[in-house]
């Protein structure tokens, strides 16, 4: 199915400076102020960063969620019912921050359950995914409606002019390509509160990256809800044969030229179906320079009967085959993915088949999500649901398995070089990721700031990050 084209809004800002910045925090006492919380994927990460950088073009200045505020925004995720749970918190704690404030949701569960945010914040803005990029303008339009707002913000605009206020993007900033979902996996809703697949112009992307990088971004992560549409919605008719035999053959040009922009360090790849893997999309990811050696591909269930039922789109041999196919390839690249347990129907041998497939990949990392019934799906009305107190004991015995894979899998970069792209100080400690996707904690020898890059040798695992001393070079 052909996908529509997204159209978005890069704006090239006005140029960042220290001098700039320094102007904008001068007058940070007379800006209103907005508090952004953030739910699930990083399609969400990527909307929550565009309303972000609107709000501060509007002359807004963010603060942390726990204080006050004039503006909160709940960015909300409804996978599972634990998100539903946060996402309906987090409006409550606004409510309790400041009670003037206005708060606006959106996002998958505001579009999903509206009303459960009107119980928690009876006069919040709630608005569904379609409308998320109105938001800065609605909700000033309410802050307007308060006592000498709307003359305290006119004046701040008449002060600062028309032009966009910088916007500091910080080291690793998220580039969605594409969003929506054509699919119909039984058990997500996503396509209900997202909508049809929908993508951006090659021409958008690479505008839009640019952008970023000169807000400061060292690492773009490239994502999308079903990425590999990003290919077909871009694919030309008249492309030969032999081009047509690769689906990701748009997907992977558009890839090596994001890594060329000058300023960009790092091109990390979002989660790719396993169905639309193909040997192009592996070799690009491993042998371009600038991408990380890293590809994330959601498993689900290492059962053919349990993918059967999930409507999944490939078969645990499939899922195997681009798994080996990425080891021949790129040995040490690292392979994450997610798991849902206790899907209903699923046996202790459909439970045990997918350890089996678990192992045989050696993942890097695992995200292990019990699985929770959302209304409107057809697995909610599916027989044989796994009792909670089995549920619980299968993602235990899946953490631990989560734990011992990921062990294994960092201690291959003892006492060799790798690299960590500083995310955050505290003192002369730096953490961040290595190219990997492996968190890192290193011991610093000379003085950084967030964004640089810094080498080093791990040579200890903490049960969460790899451990070591900085290094000025590679070991020979």
């Amino acid at each position: 199915m052909a996908s529509s084209v997204l159209t978005l809004f890069p704006q090239t800002p006005a140029e960042i400076t220290r001098e700039t910045s320094q102007r904008s925090l001068d007058s940070s006492h007379r800006r209103p102020t907005f508090a952004l919380y953030t739910l699930g994927c990083k399609v969400n990460q990527y909307d929550s960063h565009q309303i972000s950088r609107m709000l501060t073009q509007r002359g807004f200045r963010r603060v942390e969620f726990r204080e006050i505020a004039d503006l909160y925004v709940i960015d909300t995720c409804t996978v599972t019912a634990e998100a539903d749970r946060k996402s309906r918190k987090a409006a409550g704690r606004a409510r309790r921050n400041n009670a003037d404030a206005v708060v606006a949701v959106t996002g998958c569960a505001a579009a999903y359950a509206a009303e459960q945010f009107q119980r928690v914040a009876p006069d919040a803005l709630v608005l569904n995914n379609t409308r998320k990029f109105e938001l800065p303008d609605l909700a000033i339009q309410r802050l307007n409606e308060q006592q000498d707002w709307a003359q305290k913000y006119a004046q701040l605009r008449a002060q600062i002019g028309s032009e966009p206020m910088p916007v500091a993007t910080r080291e690793r900033a998220v580039l969605k390509i594409q969003d929506g979902c054509n699919h119909k996996c039984s058990y997500c809703i996503i396509p209900s509160v997202r909508g049809a697949s929908v993508v951006q112009s090659r021409a958008a992307v690479l505008q839009e990256a640019r952008v970023l990088v000169s807000e400061g971004a060292r690492e773009l992560t490239i994502t999308g809800v079903s990425m590999s549409d990003w290919g077909s919605g871009q694919r030309s008719e008249a492309r030969d044969q032999k081009t047509a035999k690769s689906r990701n053959a748009e997907l992977c040009s558009l890839l090596r030229a994001v890594s060329t922009i000058e300023g960009l360090e790092r091109v990390r790849v979002s989660s790719l179906d396993p169905a639309d893997v193909d040997d192009e999309f592996l070799r690009t990811v491993a042998e371009t320079p600038k991408i990380c050696p890293h590809i994330h591909l959601a498993l689900q269930s290492g059962s053919a009967a349990t993918l059967r039922r999930m409507r999944r789109r490939y078969t645990p041999e499939m899922f195997l085959s681009a798994a080996r196919r990425w080891r021949e390839i790129r040995p040490d690249g690292g392979l994450t993915t997610d798991i849902i347990v206790g899907f209903p129907g699923e046996t202790a041998e459909d439970f045990d088949d997918s350890l089996r497939v678990a192992r045989e990949a050696r993942f890097s990392a695992i995200h292990v999500f019990p699985y929770s019934p959302r209304a409107g799906t057809a697995a909610a009305a599916l027989p044989d649901h796994v009792a909670p107190p089995e549920q619980a004991r299968r993602v235990a015995e899946w953490l631990k398995l989560a734990s011992e894979l990921a062990r294994d899998y960092a201690t291959q970069f003892f006492d060799d070089f790798s690299s960590v792209l500083i995310e955050k100080i505290d003192g002369d400690i730096a953490e961040g990721l290595t190219p990997h996707y492996v968190k890192a904690r290193v011991q610093l020898a000379r003085e950084h700031a967030q964004g640089d890059i810094a080498g080093f040798r791990p040579a200890r695992w903490n049960g969460a990050e790899l451990e070591g001393d900085e290094i000025a070079h590679r070991i020979a």
